[in-house]
Parts: C-alpha cells; structure tokens; sequence
C-alpha cells in the first residue's frame, strides 16, 4: 500500500464533519511557566477556536453564532464577548501547540472554544485558559480525582485505557436493524492507527459486542492525518472478508471523512449491500452518505425541541444558509458551555477570572431540555452520568437526513472487553 506524507495546505473553512477520533496527542510542555489566571480586562471576554480547519472549520461559525446571541441580548451584564479567530492546527500536535501559545500570548483569549484533536491541554493548564468543546481528544479526561481546565459538553468520551463505555448507537442501531429482520447483526469497525483511533475502536467494538453485534473485526490501522494513504484496498478486502470469509452486516468507519468516504466508496464498487454507520452528519456529505446511518450525541438536526430551534435560528442570523454539520453542533453547544459557566461564576465573584470559571465549570451540569445532556461534572471528567444518542436514515436518493430513532439516554454502561484493548481483532 502507498503511503505518501501530506504538503502544508493553508486555512480552509470547509463544512465538513469530524471523525470522533483522528490523529491526536497532548504534547508536554516541559519548562513552561505556571501563569497566574487571567482576568477580563474591560468588560471584554476575548475567546478564540482551534482546530483542523480542513474538517472543522464551521465550528467557529457555529461558537460565532451563539457569542453574537450573548452579545445581543446583553446575556451577560456587564460584559461582551469578543471572538479573535479559529486557528488551524493542521492536525499536527506541534502545530496545535504553537498556534495555541499564540492565541494565548498575542491575541489575549481568556478561553478557548476546541475542537482539535491535539489539544495542548499541558499548556493550556499551565497558563490557567479553559477550553471547551465537544471533547474529541483524551485532554478532556484528566486523572482521576483530577479537575482538569477541559470541558465536553458531552464529557470525557476518549479516556485511554477506559474501563467502561456506553452503547447508545449500537443499541439504536440494533433496534433499526431488528425492526427490518436483521437479528443478531455482524459488524466490522475501522479507524486510525492514532491513539485516539484505537481508543476509540476498542470502545466502540466493546459497545457493539454488549448492544447485540457480533464484532468480526476491530481494528485501528488505517495512518492518520495528515498521512495520505493511496491505496485502500487491502483496508476494504479485510472487512469484507472478515465474516467467515463473507462480508458482515454493518460496516463503522470512524476515521476522519477524507479516508471514510473512500473506503464507503470501495466497498459499494464491490458490491457491498449491507448497512454503513459513520459519525459524519453533514448537508454538504448527504450524496456521498446517501443509504446510510449517522449518529450524534446530540438531539440533531430532524429533531423538533425548542433547543434545536434555537440552535438553528442562531446560525442563520450570524450566517444564513450554513449548512449543519456536527462539528458545527459541537462549535455552538462548546460556547454555549462557556456562556453557561461564566454566569455560573459571576454569581460568586466580582472579578471574572478563568480560575473562576474553572471552578464553576468543574461543579456544573450542562443541559438544555430535548437537545443536549444532562453532562454532570465533575463526573464527566471520568465518565458521562449517562450518554445520549440520535440515529438519522440518510435518504436512499441523497436528498437529505430521516430521523430512524429519536434522542435516547442510557446510564448503563459497558464493560471494556480484553480481546479489542489493542484495537487489532482478530490479531
């Protein structure tokens, strides 16, 4: 298989939604200095964004869009929220590390609104700046007993080593499934060979296996971004021939859009007719996903709450016509959070510092009714008090998104199995 190294490629605000684990790793700071926390200066709360711009970059249309709500409605007395920009980290930790230090040092943010998958988060703790997000790194999951300066609006959903997960998708898709005949379902899953990646199979090949699934295959293998593999071949064949030689039921990719829909690409030319899941809701993807199921951890775009409604209403004055995307969801509800937590912390301090709101933050429960949570802290640094799930059909003729299982919660959670630790079933 050829695999050639990426160029550098500038900013580039595509629409398109994330894998829930592509390449990502903490880098330490070794030497930095300890700051002091800083405090607003003026009346004007300074956030900035970061992340692959290439996969994320409608997240800060989305942080943009609930800021500007803030600003307009006066929701914060006393105080406006001023965005600086949405840096891209390239997918790369060192890249991630130095435009953080710079949105830091240089443009004076008193937080950060994340969706990378390389957070500095040892820099980040060191300079006493939360940041707040969907959660898509391991940096949003301290050590125990920990209280970290990282928030999910989800809670820590990639914990290293995890003991235990929750199986929301996998039962909703077992009950889609079941509804059609299909009992007792096989099940391929692919990722990256990052870190992250293979967290997350071994999480989610562990969650299939206890929802119902016969997990034939779990592996993180494909290279991460910003690698570019050339043949994807020997990925496809593997899955579908990993059913005793047959293809499985379902096949779950979640590596990064680029390498999944190539992959979605090469098992339809081969003649697979079974069920495709994959974490990527977005509008500008829906021909190219047309047939599948896509899941969020959110109530999503086909669900009628006054949340979402909001949510959509917010987008459309900043931006009218952005078209929804996950990452979008996790660039306004990651905003949100922050908003949510500094009212929390002005209730009991005068002064508006970032020890402030990591305190409050550390203690608070994010909710909003019908759309997103409850997410419990400090609970949630370890693990959700429980996990919520939606399941779209995308239409057969790619002309949209179906809801096929409404918003669901569970607070049951899933043993870890020892035989998809290392992310290689079958070894």
């Amino acid at each position: 298989m050829k695999v050639r190294k990426r160029p550098v490629i500038g900013v580039a605000l595509v629409a398109v939604v994330v894998s829930l684990v592509a390449a990502a790793f903490t880098p330490a700071v070794a030497g930095a200095r300890v700051a002091s926390a800083p405090t607003v200066q003026g009346g004007v709360i300074k956030v900035g964004g970061i992340g692959f711009a290439q996969n994320y970059g409608d997240a800060a249309i989305g942080a943009q869009a609930r800021l500007q709500r803030a600003n307009d409605t006066k929701e914060v007395k006393g105080y406006t929220f001023q965005w600086t920009e949405f840096a891209d980290d390239k997918n790369d930790p060192a890249t991630a590390l130095s435009e953080t230090r710079r949105l830091v040092s240089q443009d004076g943010i008193f937080a950060l609104v994340d969706v990378s998958l390389a957070t500095p988060g040892d820099y980040l703790t060191q300079q006493q700046v939360p940041w707040f997000g969907p959660g898509y790194d391991a940096t949003y999951c301290p050590d125990p007993g920990v209280k970290g300066w990282g928030f999910s609006v989800y809670g820590c959903i990639l914990r290293e080593n995890a003991k235990r997960a929750y199986g929301t998708t996998f039962a909703l898709l077992n009950k889609e499934l079941a509804s059609k005949g299909v009992k007792s379902p096989s099940i391929a899953l692919i990722g990256t060979d990052a870190q992250s990646g293979k967290s997350g199979i071994t999480q989610s090949a562990s969650a299939a296996q206890g929802s119902g699934f016969n997990v034939v295959y779990a592996k993180g293998t494909i290279p991460a971004p910003p690698t570019v593999v050339g043949d994807y071949s020997p990925y496809i064949q593997a899955m579908l021939t990993s059913n005793n030689g047959k293809a499985p039921d379902v096949i779950y990719s979640q590596a990064p859009p680029s390498i999944s829909l190539a992959l979605f690409n090469g098992i339809k030319a081969a003649g697979f007719t079974g069920t495709i899941l994959s974490p990527y809701y977005s509008k500008l993807l829906v021909k190219a996903l047309a047939g599948s199921y896509v899941f969020m951890q959110f109530a999503g775009y086909e669900t009628q709450s006054k949340g979402i409604d909001q949510f959509k209403a917010d987008v459309e004055k900043f931006k009218p016509g952005t078209p929804g995307s996950l990452t979008l969801a996790g660039g306004y509800f990651g905003a949100d959070m922050f908003i949510a937590a500094v009212k929390g912390a002005l209730k009991a301090n005068k002064t508006l510092t970032t020890a402030a709101v990591q305190k409050y933050a550390s203690g608070m429960t994010y909710y909003i009714k019908d759309t997103i949570g409850p997410t419990k802290y400090p609970n949630s640094y370890n693990i959700p008090d429980q996990a919520c799930n939606v399941l779209d059909h995308v239409n057969d003729d790619g002309s949209g998104f179906t809801l096929a299982e409404p918003f669901t919660c569970t607070t049951k959670t899933l043993p870890i199995l020892p035989k998809f630790k290392d992310a290689n079933y079958p070894s």
